[in-house]
């Protein structure tokens, strides 16, 4: 099975200030194409909204995943974030929760952040968060450098699921040795190996994926790019490499996060 692990749409299919086609039947075009069996669908706080993903998924059956979204930072004090976290989201039918520092404008560790992972830790069955990992946004300013960041997270909850979208990008190696000892975490390629392609940055991926395979996972970052794209590149990128380790990027390592079969 081929899962994609971070794909976006949108009600009217419009994507930002581009030309992109976000629509809901073009990602069903392009999983077709690519072979995709299921894909997890992500909202973005402040742009797309929780309650549309749901709408969207449940029109598409099982193929799509749902996953929420929820900004901290739009909160004044941590107690109002984890508050609002709480009554919006727990016991709602979501598979992921999905944090956008970058585009909501925090620091992954600012208090409001840290507080509402708190709330989610104590959960039953915390979901899963899908991190962006690229932090830096114009007038931002971070406590610590974003692997020491992303380290200081998995460490403090040990009970959350920790997928690392898009890998910090260029650093994607170093992020893999921060977060060894972490079995709580896992690096996505989505972007990334689209972006880094024929860069040296393709080297690194081979190598995580034949040393790093069982916790690496991969998508598409659709629509910014699709599957097909997406494949390609990662069967040059692990070209020398064993079958039974881009299985695991794939689809199995996601399998058993999201507890699917």
């Amino acid at each position: 099975m081929i899962i994609d692990s971070l794909t976006h749409v949108t009600p009217d299919g419009r994507w930002f200030d581009t030309a992109y086609d976000a629509s809901e039947s073009r990602l069903l075009r392009e999983m077709d194409s690519a072979g995709v069996e299921r894909a997890v669908v992500v909202a973005l706080a402040g742009y797309i909204s929780n309650e549309y993903v749901l709408d969207a998924c449940a029109r598409n059956g099982s193929r799509w995943l749902a996953g929420a979204s929820f900004d901290p930072a739009a909160y004044p004090t941590p107690e109002h974030a984890a508050r609002e976290f709480r009554a919006q989201l727990h016991g709602a039918p979501f598979q992921v929760l999905k944090l956008h520092p970058r585009l909501n404008h925090y620091d992954p560790l600012d208090i409001r952040c840290l507080a509402v992972l708190d709330e989610l830790s104590s959960w039953k069955q915390p979901l899963p968060v899908w991190l962006d990992t690229l932090f830096y946004f114009s007038g931002g300013q971070l406590q610590r450098p974003p692997l020491d960041s992303i380290h200081h997270l998995v460490c403090r909850f040990p009970g959350i699921v920790f997928v690392l979208l898009h890998g910090t990008g260029a650093s994607m190696l170093s992020l893999a040795e921060t977060v060894r000892d972490c079995p709580n975490a896992f690096v996505d390629l989505s972007l990334t190996l689209c972006r880094y392609a024929r860069t040296s940055v393709m080297s690194d991926i081979g190598f995580l994926m034949s040393r790093f395979d069982r916790r690496t996972v991969c998508g598409s970052d659709f629509p910014e790019y699709v599957m097909s794209d997406v494949l390609a590149e990662f069967d040059r990128a692990g070209m020398d490499i064993s079958a039974e380790k881009p299985r695991n990027v794939l689809g199995r390592n996601l399998q058993a996060i999201l507890r699917i079969n």
